[in-house]
């Protein structure tokens, strides 16, 4: 039997197979999986297309905050991999803020390892034209670097948010859309333009009521289908704590997705989340990824 790789290696291979990823033709996804998206979000699968009550839904829709009201401001930490010597985090900050009869928002993440490391901005305005419906756009700029290597990007993404309205008497349907890289330049350290990011197109639902939720998201990229779906209930028993579950898969094989759990309460204004995914694919031998995200909401 062959002698097993230091786990202290493994990143470090992890991060080498991600940078001949990027400087290939193959390299269109290698970089900014692991964004500012929150606890919450994390733990509802990544199925936030339709949300609206959350300033970190401002990494999967650009339309999330357009009916937003007041400021609000979050900050997340992410730990991936906690079970590796040198295992990389990423710290995260959120705000959106009312303007012009809209919400404007910002968000800015920084991941980092002994190899490797990537910084992502992202600015965005959406709001309401209709008592229905509700229209968002985003530009993004992310640059990665290694040793030796280093290269910046941009994309722009439009969404939009759409309230059916009450389609039963104690169930709410949203619905929501979002185009993900309608504009955007090469992930390559070259600048190749095979190395663009392949738009995504996702299709998004939300029903809501008193005391749960359940969303879906599907996502349509590079040929392949993507499933995401979470729940989550608010036990009153509990003061007010919200239990979340949810899970991703591509629909293809049905591997390579992942399952979450989490748990979160509000206080005053202040909310606190903490969520759990483990991977499915290949890199569950790694371990899972933890999220820890703290907020205001000016009331």
């Amino acid at each position: 039997m062959p002698p097993a790789v230091p786990a202290r290696w493994l990143w470090r291979i992890n991060a080498l197979v991600g940078w001949l990823l990027l400087i290939s033709v193959s390299a269109v996804q290698g970089a900014f999986e692991v964004t500012g998206s929150g606890a919450r979000t994390a733990a509802l699968g990544g199925a936030f297309g339709a949300g609206v009550d959350a300033a970190e839904g401002l990494w999967i829709n650009p339309a999330a905050n357009a009916r937003n009201p007041r400021w609000r401001v979050g900050t997340t930490h992410v730990l991936l991999y906690p079970g590796m010597e040198d295992s990389p985090s990423l710290n995260a900050l959120t705000l959106v803020a009312p303007v012009a009869g809209g919400g404007l928002q910002m968000g800015l993440s920084a991941l980092g390892s002994e190899d490797w490391e990537e910084q992502l901005g992202l600015i965005g305005y959406g709001r309401a034209i209709h008592p229905r419906l509700a229209l968002g756009g985003d530009v993004r700029s992310g640059g990665w670097q290694t040793e030796g290597l280093s290269n910046r990007a941009w994309s722009a993404d439009l969404g939009g948010i759409y309230e059916v309205g009450w389609i039963h008497s104690r169930h709410y349907l949203r619905l929501g859309w979002v185009m993900r890289d309608l504009l955007r330049s090469s992930l390559a350290a070259g600048g190749q333009v095979e190395a663009k990011p392949p738009r995504a197109y996702i299709l998004a639902a939300s029903l809501n009521s008193e005391t749960q939720q359940v969303l879906v998201d599907v996502e349509r990229r590079a040929g392949q289908t993507q499933l995401r779906a979470g729940y989550e209930s608010t036990v009153s028993s509990t003061g007010g704590m919200h239990f979340r579950l949810g899970g991703s898969a591509f629909t293809s094989a049905w591997d390579g997705g992942d399952l979450s759990v989490g748990l979160g309460h509000g206080w005053k204004g202040w909310y606190l989340d903490f969520s759990y995914t483990y991977p499915l694919g290949p890199s569950r031998a790694l371990g899972g990824i933890h999220r820890l995200s703290l907020g205001y909401r000016k009331s």
